[in-house]
C-alpha cells in the first residue's frame, strides 16, 4: 500500500495545467532533455484526447455539472481533484488481485473521515485473497459485511461532484482502474434517495421529490402484495363500487389473482431487460412498444384484468423512480416475497413481510455504520441529520456533517456576521 498526501504548501499540477504551460517551458527553458518530456506530454495528451469525459447517463440531473468517470483511474482523480482543492485530500493506493494487478485508489479528506470507518475499509481491501478484481461491482461483493442481503452496502456513483460531495461530507471512495465509477462509503438508506441536483435546488422542491421517491420505493416493494391480499382475503376493505368494477373487469379470466400478478410482474420483467441488454435507441422502442402490446394484449385475450395491468404499471415506475439502481433491484426482489405473503396470509403476511425487513435493515451495518442513519439513532446525532433525509431543510441550516464524520469536523459552515460577512 502507497499512501500519498498532498501537503498545503505544495502546488500540484493536473495534466490540464502541464499542457497550458508546455509553450512556456519550450520558449524560456533549454535544458537537455527538454524536448524529450516534451514528447513524453504529447504523446499523452494524444492518449487523453482519445478517452474524452463523457457525460453521466446513469445518473441524470437537471442541473449541476454532466461530467462522469471514464475508464482510466488517473482521470477520474484530476476530476475529483478539480472540484476539491484541500491539501487533506489523501490518496491511499492499493493493488488489488494476483494476476490483474487491478490498481484502486482509496480518497478520503484526513481528519474529516472517521478513523474507525477508514480501518474497516483498509481491513476489507486486505481481506480478498484474488486472482482477479475486474470492476468496482466485484470488489463491492467482496467487502460486503452481509453477503445475504440483497441491499448495498457500497454507493456506487458515475459523477465526480456525488463522489466529491460524498468526500466533503466525511465518507470515502473507491475508484478502480478501468472501472467508470465510484464506490462510496458507507451508504445508507437515506443516500439511496438523494440525487446530485438535490442540493442544487430549492429545499421545498428537493423535499416534494424525496417524499416522492420514498412513495415509489414503498409502491415498488408492497403494491403487488397489497393488491392480491386485498383481492383473495379482504374484500370488504374496499368500496362496493370498487369490488364491483374489479369483479366485472376479472370477469372470464381463467388465471386467480396470484398466477396473474406473477405471469405479468415476469413479462415486464423480460421486457426490462430485452431493453437494457438491446443497443441505443433499439431497447427504448422495445421497452416502450413491448409494454403496450403485451398489456392491451393480455387485456384483450381476457389472460390478465386491466387492474392488474395498472397496479404492474404503477409497480414499475415506482421502482423506476428510485435514484440508486441496486437498490430498487433489492425492493424488485422483496416485491415477489410480498406477493406470496399476500397470497397465503393476506394483510398479515404483508405485515409479518413488513416487520422482518424492518428487522433486517436495523440490524445492516455499512462499516460499522447503521444502515437506517439516522431514522434508527437520532438520539445519538440530536436527530441533526434529519434535516438531510426524508425533507431537506434550507442550506443555510445544514451546518453540520453527518454523524459518520469525524466529530470535532462536523461544523462545515458557519454564519458571518456584520464587517466579517464582507470580507
Amino acid at each position: 500500500m502507497d499512501r500519498i498526501k498532498r501537503e498545503r504548501f505544495c502546488t500540484v499540477l493536473s495534466f490540464f495545467d502541464v499542457m497550458h504551460t508546455k509553450k512556456i517551458l519550450v520558449d524560456v527553458l533549454v535544458l537537455p532533455g527538454i524536448r524529450r518530456m516534451m514528447q513524453y506530454i504529447d504523446y499523452n495528451s494524444d492518449r487523453r484526447k482519445s478517452m474524452e469525459i463523457p457525460k453521466a447517463e446513469g445518473e441524470k440531473n437537471i442541473r449541476g455539472s454532466r461530467e462522469a468517470f471514464t475508464e482510466d483511474i488517473g482521470t477520474n482523480i484530476s476530476l475529483i481533484e478539480k472540484r476539491i482543492r484541500d491539501g487533506a485530500l489523501t490518496q491511499e493506493k492499493w493493488v488489488l488481485g494476483r494476476r490483474t494487478k487491478t490498481e484502486a485508489v482509496l480518497l478520503y479528506l484526513e481528519g474529516v473521515a472517521y478513523g474507525k470507518i477508514l480501518e474497516q475499509v483498509r481491513t476489507k481491501l486486505r481481506v480478498p485473497d484474488i486472482d482477479s478484481v475486474m470492476d468496482g461491482g466485484m470488489l463491492e461483493q467482496l467487502m460486503k459485511e452481509n453477503v445475504w442481503s440483497p441491499f448495498p452496502q457500497c454507493q456506487a456513483s458515475e459523477r465526480p461532484d456525488r463522489t466529491a460531495q460524498a468526500l466533503l461530507e466525511g465518507r470515502a471512495a473507491i475508484l478502480l482502474d478501468h472501472s467508470p465509477e465510484a464506490l462510496i462509503l458507507p451508504a445508507t438508506v437515506n443516500s439511496m434517495f438523494q440525487t446530485g441536483d438535490d442540493y442544487y435546488r430549492h429545499f421545498m422542491v428537493v423535499s416534494f421529490l424525496r417524499l416522492i421517491r420514498y412513495l415509489a420505493a414503498f409502491l415498488a416493494a408492497f403494491l403487488p402484495g397489497l393488491y392480491v391480499a386485498a383481492s383473495c382475503y379482504h374484500t370488504q376493505l374496499l368500496p362496493t363500487n370498487l369490488i364491483l368494477s374489479l369483479a366485472e373487469a376479472r370477469a372470464g379470466v381463467p388465471f386467480p389473482v396470484l398466477l396473474e400478478v406473477l405471469l405479468m410482474e415476469l413479462a415486464f420483467e423480460l421486457i426490462r431487460e430485452a431493453g437494457l441488454r438491446m443497443p441505443g435507441a433499439i431497447g427504448n422502442t422495445i421497452g416502450i412498444v413491448g409494454g403496450l402490446i403485451i398489456g392491451q394484449s393480455a387485456v384483450s385475450a381476457n389472460l390478465v384484468s386491466p387492474m392488474t395491468v395498472v397496479v404492474v404499471a404503477l409497480t414499475a415506475l415506482g421502482s423506476f423512480s428510485v435514484p440508486n439502481e441496486e437498490f430498487s433491484e433489492a425492493l424488485r426482489l422483496i416485491k415477489y416475497v410480498n406477493v406470496f405473503l399476500g397470497g397465503a396470509l393476506g394483510i398479515v403476511g404483508i405485515a409479518l413481510g413488513g416487520y422482518f425487513l424492518a428487522l433486517h435493515l436495523t440490524r445492516l451495518q455499512s462499516f460499522g455504520v447503521p444502515y437506517l442513519n439516522p431514522f434508527a439513532m437520532p438520539e445519538v446525532n440530536d436527530a441533526y441529520d434529519l434535516r438531510d433525509s426524508l425533507l431537506r431543510w434550507p442550506m443555510r441550516t445544514l451546518q453540520r456533517r453527518p454523524l459518520f464524520a469525524w466529530h470535532r469536523q462536523r461544523v462545515r459552515m458557519r454564519q458571518k456576521e456584520g464587517d466579517n460577512a464582507r470580507k
